[in-house]
């Protein structure tokens, strides 16, 4: 089971590294709700929780009615989320002022945003009894279900994430924070649907790529999953996170990596630096290679940097 939190304006701005610290692997963000609210964190969420690493999953809170209204939320949705690529989508159904069966509605919604990524549904048990038939059940269940040690779960039988409480706290973020636990098995099926952004075709680059993967989960828990030695938008994400952390002083087997690849290309010559520290000679070496490639050259280890040792 991994841990996590999801989040929305109500929260303010949130330092994603206080949610990280405090052992959650993923965080569900609020996006839209109905056909006109925008949370305004939500890009910002996603990405601060990405470039650490962490999952991220975008919510829409539903007003439809009916299977029009259904499809009128849906497209708003998409048009606000996917500019954040989430790596999950989730319908919360639990608006007021509904009756009768409502799967076909949240089925068009659902069906709809598929597009964007895996779609799941949000709901608690008294609203899949009442509003829900089976044919629901062609999507993952988010339950909400609180004050128990098993969650009640009718039509699904199982569950993808089980929030257990709407009242955590943490020191540093505003509000309540709801509580959830993601399946092993839901989270496999989110990395295997992850696919490279660069498929890597040179040998000796891919298995560089694969152990940069390791030591980024080895040194930062980065909770990286691909051993194919191809680029993901995950990686990039966690690199991201790391560059204003390694400075001058910095050690990690990241920075050996970093050094190994600046030897291999005649910028760093062996003995001339400490393994594993972001020395004098190492911050050289790197700012020698940005003024080669003309990038900026602060020694610092931007995006641009980065590709140049996963692409080279």
């Amino acid at each position: 089971m991994l841990k996590g939190v999801d989040i929305s304006n109500l929260n303010g701005t949130v330092d994603m590294s206080i949610i990280k610290n405090a052992g959650n692997s993923f965080i569900v963000a609020k996006c839209t709700e109905g056909s006109s609210f925008i949370d305004k964190y939500y890009a910002e969420n996603i990405a601060n929780s990405k470039a650490l690493g962490m999952l991220a999953g975008s919510y829409h809170f539903a007003r439809f009615k009916d299977v029009s209204g259904a499809v009128n939320e849906a497209n708003f949705f998409i048009a606000n989320c996917k500019g954040a690529n989430p790596d999950f989508v989730v319908l919360d159904f639990e608006q007021s002022g509904i009756s009768g069966d409502m799967t076909d509605a949240c089925l068009a919604f659902l069906n709809a945003i598929s597009s964007v990524g895996q779609p799941l549904i949000y709901c608690n048990p008294s609203y899949i009894t009442e509003y829900l038939n089976s044919s629901i059940t062609k999507y993952p269940l988010w339950i909400a279900n609180y004050g128990v040690s098993t969650p009640i779960i009718p039509l699904f039988g199982s569950h993808a994430i089980w929030q257990y409480s709407e009242s955590g706290t943490l020191p540093g973020i505003s509000g309540y924070l709801d509580l959830n636990y993601m399946t092993d098995s839901f989270y496999n099926t989110l990395i295997s649907n992850q696919k490279p952004i660069t498929t890597v075709t040179n040998a000796t680059l891919k298995t560089q790529i694969q152990a940069l993967v390791y030591n980024l989960n080895l040194d930062y828990n980065a909770k990286l999953v691909h051993k194919d030695g191809n680029i993901y938008q995950e990686l990039l994400d966690a690199l991201k996170g790391i560059s204003s952390i390694i400075v001058k002083g910095h050690k990690s087997h990241v920075v050996l990596w970093i050094q190994q690849k600046l030897v291999q290309y005649g910028y760093l010559k062996k003995d001339s630096y400490t393994d594993m520290v972001y020395d004098e000679a190492t911050f050289q070496a790197v700012t020698d290679m940005q003024k080669n490639w003309n990038i900026s050259t602060s020694g610092v280890l931007s995006m641009d940097t980065w590709n140049i040792f996963l692409n080279n």
